[in-house]
């Protein structure tokens, strides 16, 4: 039975001969106020979608008959609930539950565990919510929990950890919440957990390290957070650990080393973090490291080099940007200002930032597989210890590097790239023959190889 849209409906008629009713869709009946006690009389319904029913003040699901079939009900965006009930007979089958944006709603029922079945829960941007009953500990099957933006919110109950089919649990901007139950360790089917954003997260239970199956960690924006567990070197799946942004993190823990199946980890804008210690070196399976704007680093470990030796192919992007304290990538050598030559061994690095490494005096050897170099405000680079070879270089970015010596500028110059090459000077290099007195400038395409080249694209960017 399709009522969406009748704006103007504010009850039901009696549906107590509804007894073949299989789909009810309500949405946006946004005059109804509550259901009738007859829906209990449609023994086959299936699916209940009550989506933008903005006057819904509660869901009494208490039917002295047993709608046992109930698999989907959709309350979305009904921003006037407050209350909610199941009976055991009439959510033994539930499967799906969807009560997002429902900004009135303090509380789940504790019949919430009646629901065995369910699969899925979605309660992002319930902004009143502040706990969970410990009967969501009784829904056994429940794979996937969307907390997003519950801003209220301030723990998950202990009971949380018997939900050992729990796949999924998102608690993105969950602003309020302090911390995570140690029984958390329990939910070991746990693939994907999103902690971005917690603001007031401080700390994570060591327990985290008994999520054996933990693909993929979000911490981007915890800015409270001050340290990981040791105990995420157990968590030997994790692939993917965002800590982007956690600006209170001063340093990862050494055994981070141990999760060998990292391959993203992402530390950018971390700017208290003062350095890496030697056991990431043990990362054998990194390929997207990012220490973007890390301002307080002062130097990567020498064991970095390491990873090169194994299997650093597949690092296609290497961003140091804005890392201002950045001097060397040897642990010991804090007074030198250059890289060391590993650099020139990951072979297949195609883009290389270093925007904003300001004691940064040269560059090595760099791969043939490059094709991007940025290193605009590098204030102190003189020197260019490399050659680029790759015939495929799309640009070279060397703006307001003012003091690069005339060898670095002459070979940034005669470098043909498919884009442009830009770096200070105060004439036209010498290799562009072409002059001309006044405002504009003549060339001859036919006595010059035609496409884009430095020579001419170049200076069209400049001018």
């Amino acid at each position: 039975m399709d009522l969406s849209h009748s704006k103007i409906l504010k009850e039901l008629p009696n549906l107590s001969t509804a007894t073949n009713l299989y789909d009810l869709d309500l949405r946006y009946c946004s005059s109804l106020v509550k259901l009738p006690s007859s829906l209990g009389n449609a023994i086959n319904l299936k699916i209940l979608n009550l989506h933008g029913c903005s006057s819904l003040v509660e869901l009494l699901l208490n039917f002295e008959t047993a709608v046992t079939d109930l698999k989907d009900i959709d309350l979305s965006h009904c921003s006037s609930l407050v209350k909610l009930s199941f009976s055991t007979r009439n959510a033994i089958n539930l499967r799906r539950l969807n009560l997002s944006y429902c900004s009135s709603l303090m509380e789940l029922p504790y019949s919430i565990g009646n629901a065995t079945s369910l699969e899925e829960l979605n309660l992002s941007h319930c902004s009143s919510l502040v706990k969970l009953p410990s009967s969501i500990g009784d829904v056994v099957n429940l794979k996937n929990l969307n907390l997003h933006h519950c801003s209220s919110l301030v723990e998950l109950p202990s009971s949380i950890g018997n939900a050992t089919k729990l796949q999924k649990l998102d608690l993105g901007r969950c602003s309020s919440l302090v911390k995570l139950p140690s029984s958390i360790g329990n939910a070991t089917s746990l693939e994907e957990l999103n902690l971005s954003h917690c603001s007031s997260l401080v700390k994570l239970p060591s327990s985290l390290g008994n999520l054996v199956n933990l693909k993929k960690l979000d911490l981007r924006n915890c800015s409270s957070l001050v340290e990981l567990p040791s105990s995420i070197e157990n968590a030997v799946n994790l692939m993917n650990l965002n800590l982007s942004y956690c600006s209170s993190l001063v340093e990862l823990p050494s055994s981070i080393g141990n999760a060998i199946s990292l391959r993203k980890l992402n530390l950018s804008h971390c700017s208290n973090l003062v350095e890496l210690l030697s056991s990431i070196g043990n990362l054998t399976n990194l390929q997207e490291p990012n220490l973007s704007y890390c301002s307080s680093m002062v130097e990567l470990p020498s064991s970095i080099g390491n990873l090169v030796n194994i299997d650093l192919e597949s690092i296609g992007e290497l961003d140091l940007s804005n890392c201002s304290s950045m001097e060397s990538y040897h642990e010991s050598s804090t007074d030198i200002q250059e890289f060391d030559p590993w650099t020139k061994s990951i072979y297949g690095l195609r883009q290389l930032v270093l925007n904003g490494m300001k004691k940064l005096v040269s560059l090595p050897p760099l791969p043939d597989s490059l094709w991007l170099l940025d290193a605009e405000n590098c204030d102190s680079l003189e020197r260019l210890d490399c050659s680029f070879r790759n015939r495929c270089f799309c640009h070279l970015h060397f703006i307001n590097c003012f003091k690069l010596n005339q060898e670095a500028r002459d070979l940034i110059s005669l470098t043909r790239t498919d884009d442009y090459a830009v770096f200070p000077a105060e004439e036209v290099p010498t290799c562009f023959p072409y002059r001309s007195s006044g405002s504009s400038l003549t060339l001859k395409l036919n006595q010059m190889p035609l496409g884009k080249s430095t020579k001419i694209y170049g200076l069209h960017h400049m001018w």
